[in-house]
């Protein structure tokens, strides 16, 4: 200790510095070598935990997988901000190798360039990311392949997938580890297959969908379906043939699987031609509801005041965004926890939708999701009309006594919608089925807009390449459905925790309020402007001129007297509207403040309270 105290207090404090140094960098390398499959996940729904689906699928995979990494050395230095991410993605992988008893082989490979690696990266479908500052391609992708020469690939793991991480690897895993892919079959009535002819790419849903089965879409008269089908998704249907009807209606009867997902008004059906609307856009399958004992009104759509989201619509002439109720956000409670299919979505985007109804005495429904206590129903005509001022429906919401449910799974026995028999043109084989023998797989949505990209993805795009990024769970619940009917557990039990979607409801419910409470005065006073000046119009072209006159005294004081109320009436209007947004931007200002002063406040009073309470030393005083 004596020799300590001889050593200047400045080096003291620079060797103290290096040695912490040091300290950190071992305890980093250490733990990154120890501890590297490791994770303790603190985020909100667990989004970095492996799924007890995923770990269940691994446990069971029988098709030897070899993974090949392609990660680049010069990664992290060249990309810091992918660092973090590429050290989650090794250890993720190692993590599926650990789990797999020994099914799942993992090879890390650095591409060189101009080496073998990289041409196998480039063979393999692996894309190069051109970065700035750098001359040289950097790799960062996975391809994968199994016993029988199937293959697999994430061309690059962008930040963006960050949160979809297992979801890819699992379904990667997934497809490989099945050598023939199940039959989902398609009758498609509202295009979510595309139109090469018309330059219409296919729904983003579809897309994916393809990514685990083999999706045939079907049309005409339909006796048969596809070999090996295993669910059968019929969208928006209209104008089905007897013959068809009939082998949807024996395929149900025999325990099939299937999706109906029917609308009162499909926004997005396509026109015959490009550019020309649909004639009809509501759906036409009251055949097959009303034998199952389904009640489904097409002249009826969803109106939720509590769940409506915001739209721009153009109202008097101006861009306002509004609340439109026929359009809306379920959430929360409006989901059966219970059920596999909807446990773990955080939210749907449903637009124009319509309810599903018990009618029959030996059916039931088991809903999947409900609108808002609040909801009601209203003429699917208005709530469509894409012209129209939506906060004027807001009155014509009818309750019907209980939450609209908008999507359900159907219970109890059926009973066939041709009690005659089969279509004396239908080719169908085998005995007509009158009712099913064994418990329904249907599920019925009041929604087709729902697959549609609008109403859940945005576009943007990541390093050169176009991605879609989820808002709502809409995808999530259709690959979910489908994977629960068809047999497949393990993405359905991890999907849907990855949406980042987190909405302002408080501000939302203050700004659906304020227009609620502030609605009514000012449609009354646009109601008065409006009349003040067709007035204004008619006491100009009225009333008769004295000579030298241009108009007449009368006309003069009437036209003053409607100027005045006018300039009265515009600045009441400003006043209603500058108060509909006093309480939203009230609220705006407070959480600002929050953000903004909290931190650097108590970051301040922590400070303020270590150095009251360190302790003082005496001052030295000089011996005599």
């Amino acid at each position: 200790m004596s020799k300590l105290n001889r050593i200047p207090k400045s080096r003291l404090v620079a060797v103290g510095a290096v040695l912490a140094v040091i300290l950190y960098l071992a305890v980093n390398s250490l733990s990154a070598t120890l501890f590297r499959s490791t994770r303790v996940d603190l985020t909100d729904g667990g989004l970095y935990s492996l799924s007890h689906g995923t770990v269940a699928m691994l446990d069971k995979l029988d098709e030897p997988i070899h993974m090949r990494l392609f990660m680049s050395a010069s990664l992290h230095e060249a990309a810091p901000a992918l660092s973090a991410y590429a050290s989650r993605v090794r250890a993720m992988l190692d993590t599926y190798e650990s789990l797999s008893h020994g099914r799942i082989t993992l090879e890390v490979i650095d591409p060189q360039p101009y080496s073998e690696e990289e041409d196998r990266a480039v063979g393999l479908g692996i894309n190069r990311i051109s970065l700035d500052g750098t001359s040289d391609p950097i790799y960062f992708g996975l391809a994968a392949t199994n016993s029988t020469n199937g293959s697999a690939n994430i061309p690059v793991f962008t930040p963006d997938r960050e949160a979809f991480l297992e979801y890819d690897l699992t379904r990667l895993v997934a497809e490989l580890g099945q050598p023939k892919k199940p039959v989902v079959a398609l009758l498609d009535g509202l295009g979510i297959a595309g139109n090469p002819m018309a330059g219409q790419e296919p729904a983003q849903i579809l897309s994916m969908l393809k990514e685990t089965y083999s999706v045939e879409t079907v049309g005409g008269d339909i006796d048969k379906l596809p070999d090996n089908t295993r669910v059968v998704l019929v969208v928006q249907p209209q104008n089905l043939s007897d013959r068809t009807l009939y082998t949807l209606d024996q395929w149900v009867l025999s325990g099939g699987a299937t999706l109906v997902f029917a609308d009162p008004f499909a926004e997005t059906q396509p026109g015959p031609q490009p550019g020309v609307p649909a004639e009809n856009n509501a759906t036409e399958f009251q055949k097959m509801f009303t034998a199952w004992g389904v009640g489904f009104d097409v002249k009826k759509a969803v109106g939720d005041p509590d769940w409506a989201i915001r739209t721009v619509r153009n109202i008097d002439g101006r861009q306002a965004e509004v609340a439109n109720y026929p359009w809306f956000a379920i959430h929360d409670d409006g989901f059966d926890r219970g059920d596999a299919v909807t446990s773990k979505l955080n939210a749907v985007v449903m637009t124009t939708a319509g309810a599903f109804t018990a009618t029959g005495k030996d059916a039931t429904l088991k809903p999947l999701m409900y609108a808002s206590a609040d909801a009601g129903l209203l003429s699917a005509g208005e709530a469509a009309d894409p012209y129209g001022d939506p906060r004027t429906l807001l009155g014509k919401i009818e309750k019907t006594g209980g939450r609209p449910v908008v999507a359900a799974r159907l219970e109890g026995k059926l009973h066939t919608a041709f009690p005659d028999g089969k279509p004396k043109d239908s080719a169908a084989g085998g005995a007509p089925i009158k009712e099913s023998a064994s418990a329904p797989n249907v599920i019925l949505v009041g929604d087709a807009d729902i697959l549609s990209d609008r109403n859940w993805l945005q576009k943007q795009t990541v390093l050169g390449r176009q991605v879609a990024q989820a808002f709502a769970n809409n995808g999530d619940f259709l690959l979910n459905a489908v994977e629960q009917m068809a047999g497949g557990v393990a993405l359905a039990d991890l999907r849907s925790r990855t949406v980042s979607w987190r909405p302002f409801t408080r501000i939302d419910a203050l700004e659906r309020a304020a227009e609620e409470r502030f609605l009514a005065k000012q449609q009354e006073l646009t109601q008065r402007i409006a009349d003040t000046e067709k007035k204004l119009k008619d006491a100009s072209s009225t009333g008769e001129a004295k000579d030298g006159e241009l108009v007449s005294s009368e006309q003069a004081k009437a036209t003053e007297n409607f100027k005045s109320d006018l300039l009265a009436a515009r600045a009441e209007l400003r006043e209603v509207q500058y108060n509909l947004r006093a309480d939203v931007a009230s609220l705006k200002s407070w959480i600002m403040i929050l953000i903004i002063g909290v931190v650097p406040a108590a970051v301040a009073l922590i400070a303020l309270v270590f150095a009251l309470r360190r302790p003082r030393r005496p001052v030295p005083v000089r011996k005599a």
